[in-house]
């Protein structure tokens, strides 16, 4: 049965409880092929997944099967429970049968399409119950919140076998305080945090903000290793320079180190300065300075790549940017000093540019052909003039803004050439030149 009194489930169960119970299945009760109380909108295992058990349960006449038998997992959901915010939730049931099982929570929170970051598979094998312990936390009150198990990897015959499910409040601990380098610093192999699992406050200034989808924001306490950490909770009304307390759960996702299920954000102040720390392009692939806002010199652009990523190396070994804050216009064999917030991500490491600023095309490393261009005023706020100098032959500009759009496009073909730029906002341009493979780029300045 799943809804039933409190005194019921302890009378008919003398279930032992850390907190008061808010869900209850021993998948007794069906109706056609799903198990009441489960089956909910965020399940999408398909229903010849779902068969009935009446063979070796745990407890009762029925228990469910789970079939997923294939790498990729899939959702299967309670209908829909109350749920509050900053309230973690123990969820108890017993398993058997072989394959891969982990624990989730739907609660509409705004990052990850409303779903809580899942917990580590726990992997099921030799066909014995098994007893297995689960936590989780809202970060929203919601009436339609849904639990999820969810699943890879089933063996046949028997696939997942899952028995009497009991969902309790747990106790909520109050956060430990810690600091980023505390919660980052790791002798680990893998750079999983010494306190992964553990609800935390710190305190740093915002780096960097990624909007849209797995929105977050970077946040920094001083420099040097082990001082960023990046913060998976929508950053709304935060502006770089923001200093903030943050109050969350210290996760390890795809091997990053986050701050999850996050509570509570409160701005200290306003208009910080943060302190970059300077690499080498081979150390931006090391965990010390994972999260952290670098800036690597001298560094050849070697390669473009799919998704807005680009290979750079100073000499030291080779790293990638990538266009997940800002879209630079890096071009193939232009030397660059790059400031970003570096994030491991899909096995990689890569420097995140925050916007125009954090680029600067490095002078007197350019190709010999456009030595002689000039490029005047900087800042402009008129016309901008470009003089090519000893620059024949077709020439290609570009004018991006400091979100990467392009806002002028032409081709040259004369020695002397005007830019307008009253039309402009004020701010920092990056004018890029192509003359055959050979580029040139410049930051330009427009006010008014």
């Amino acid at each position: 049965m799943k809804h039933i009194t409190l005194l019921a489930i302890a009378a008919a169960f003398a279930l032992p409880m850390q907190g008061q119970v808010i869900f209850v299945s021993g998948f007794e009760d069906w109706t056609g092929n799903t198990p009441d109380g489960w089956g909910g909108i965020r399940t999408n295992l398909p229903q010849s997944g779902v068969q009935q058990v009446s063979d070796d349960v745990h407890g009762g006449a029925f228990a469910v099967r789970l079939i997923r038998a294939a790498v990729g997992h899939q959702r299967y959901t309670t209908q829909d429970v109350e749920v509050v915010s900053g309230q973690a939730y123990n969820v108890n049931f017993w398993v058997r049968g072989e394959g891969q099982i982990r624990l989730g929570l739907y609660d509409g929170r705004p990052t990850s399409s409303g779903y809580a970051p899942y917990t580590n598979y726990v992997n099921v094998t030799g066909n014995v119950w098994t007893e297995v312990n689960l936590s989780i936390t809202a970060a929203m009150d919601a009436t339609d919140g849904q639990f999820i198990l969810s699943l890879q990897n089933t063996v046949e015959p028997e696939h997942l076998v899952v028995d009497d499910v009991t969902i309790s409040l747990a106790t909520v601990e109050p956060p430990q305080s810690a600091t980023i380098q505390e919660i980052q610093e790791t002798t680990a192999p893998d750079g999983a945090s010494p306190l992964a699992g553990t609800v935390v406050i710190t305190e740093g200034v915002v780096s960097g903000l990624i909007t849209g989808t797995n929105s977050g924001f970077f946040m920094q306490d001083g420099s040097g290793p082990w001082s960023g950490i990046f913060v998976f909770s929508a950053p709304t009304g935060l502006l770089v320079g923001d200093r903030v307390s943050v109050t969350g759960t210290v996760v390890e996702f795809n091997g990053q180190t986050q701050l999850a299920t996050v509570t509570n954000t409160i701005v200290l102040s306003n208009g910080v300065s943060i302190p970059e720390t300077t690499i080498s392009t081979a150390a931006a692939n090391t965990e010390p300075y994972e999260s952290v806002l670098v800036t690597v010199n001298a560094a050849t652009c070697t390669a473009s790549g799919a998704f807005g990523q680009f290979t750079v190396n100073d000499g030291t070994g080779a790293t990638l940017t990538d266009d997940v804050i800002f879209a630079f216009p890096f071009q193939v064999g232009a030397v660059y000093n790059i400031t970003g917030v570096l994030q491991f991500a899909f096995n990689e490491w890569r420097i995140l540019p925050r916007d125009a600023n954090d680029v600067e095309v490095v002078t007197g490393m350019e190709d010999l052909l456009f030595a002689g261009v000039s490029l005047y005023p900087n800042p402009a706020s008129d016309l901008l003039m470009l003089d090519l100098g000893t620059v024949e032959g077709r020439t290609e500009l570009v004018l991006t803004d400091i979100a990467g759009r392009v806002v002028r496009a032409d081709v040259l073909v004369q020695e002397r050439n005007s830019i307008h730029v009253a039309d402009l906002a004020a701010g920092s341009y990056v004018l890029s030149l192509r003359n055959g493979s050979s580029v040139w780029s410049t930051r330009v300045m427009v006010q008014r």
